[in-house]
């Protein structure tokens, strides 16, 4: 994060954007790590916090890079059914919110795949974090999407722990190629400005 914060004013809107949302996804992970560990409350509402923000700044991230107006609709969309939910429910706040994590990261996949197949004739910025949002997300809407499931089933806390150890994994592989992409395509530029 602090690779793409020392570039933020020089860099594409797409940049800034990915920035904060890179900031914002820190910040949710600090207050979780802080209240989970350090003063032993619940967390999970922070989970509603992490993937409405994620959606919210990947969909104006793709927005820029697609160049879709499409996008705006979508995201509206989204955020309208996921405060619909909480209305309809307000006691989802303190839920595990299996539906709306789905639908959201389902959402950003699609991007990543169109982003994919716009960027096979010529070599676009941020494939290397394309890839790691395609990587990341899918493997997590597939976790997640099961979340509620596995909450019913009582699986083992063996298996629980494996998941969440599984996702933590493929998050620290999505930021190792956050960082490739700045390698790759900010790292000299940042240098040259300095």
């Amino acid at each position: 994060m602090g690779c793409y914060l020392k570039s933020f004013a020089r860099k594409s809107k797409a940049f800034k954007i990915f920035t904060i949302y890179l900031v914002s996804m820190s910040i949710i992970q600090v207050s979780s790590t802080f209240l989970g560990k350090i003063l032993h409350q619940e967390n999970l509402f922070l989970s509603h916090y992490f993937f409405i923000a994620q959606f919210l700044f990947l969909s104006l991230f793709y927005k820029e890079l697609l160049k879709s107006k499409y996008i705006i609709g979508v995201l509206i969309f989204g955020l309208i059914y996921i405060i619909y939910q909480y209305f309809d429910d307000p006691n989802l706040y303190f839920k595990y919110n299996a539906i709306g994590i789905t639908i959201t990261q389902s959402i950003i996949v699609i991007y990543t795949i169109i982003y994919f197949y716009k960027s096979l004739a010529i070599n676009n910025k941020f494939i290397v974090i394309n890839i790691g949002v395609f990587l990341y997300l899918t493997s997590s809407t597939l976790i997640f999407a099961s979340g509620n499931l596995i909450f019913n089933l009582k699986i083992s806390e063996a298996m629980n722990y494996l998941l969440i150890n599984i996702n933590r994994i493929l998050y620290f592989v999505f930021q190792i190629l956050i960082f490739i992409e700045w390698r790759k395509n900010y790292y000299k530029k940042t240098l040259k400005s300095l």
